[in-house]
């Protein structure tokens, strides 16, 4: 099984944003960050109304392959006093998702957007760092990322 993100309409998205995550996401090979499959950009035309007539319109997906993960996010495993995860659990979930950090870091790329939203769960309730959406991946000299238009997600 395999879940795929597709980005579509993503005419206020630039190129080189996706090809920035996508270079993020194979360098990311971790037992604790969610495996990426692989990438598809298809480009078609299509006809749309403008100004009262009918225009042909280029209209471009994106999709991101990845593996599926079963148990969902960690978010949803958080919300509420009696979720049903023991200390044993939430200490090798947390271990779980400070050992991908590291991994990222050592690989020189910033998430940018972690939060339990963006942790998944498999099937043995290990934690899987997913959503490469903001990162950032640093050149081999580079120690920061300074971002002009900040942005995020709730």
């Amino acid at each position: 099984m395999v879940a795929v993100k597709k980005l579509s309409n993503t005419s206020g998205i630039h190129e080189n944003k996706f090809q920035e995550e996508v270079k993020c996401l194979i360098k990311a090979k971790h037992k604790n960050i969610v495996q990426f499959l692989g990438y598809c950009v298809d480009t078609q035309g299509k006809m749309e109304e403008y100004d009262g007539s009918l225009v042909m319109a280029d209209e471009r997906n994106m999709l991101l392959c990845f593996e599926y993960v079963c148990n969902g996010s960690l978010d949803k495993h958080i919300t509420g006093v009696s979720n049903g995860l023991n200390w044993r659990q939430r200490y090798q979930i947390i271990r779980g998702i400070c050992e991908g950090l590291l991994f990222l870091h050592e690989k020189r790329i910033i998430h940018l957007d972690l939060k339990p939203a963006n942790i998944l769960l498999d099937g043995h309730m290990v934690p899987k760092i997913a959503d490469f959406g903001l990162s950032r991946c640093l050149g081999q000299v580079q120690t920061r990322a300074i971002t002009q238009n900040i942005c995020g997600t709730s």
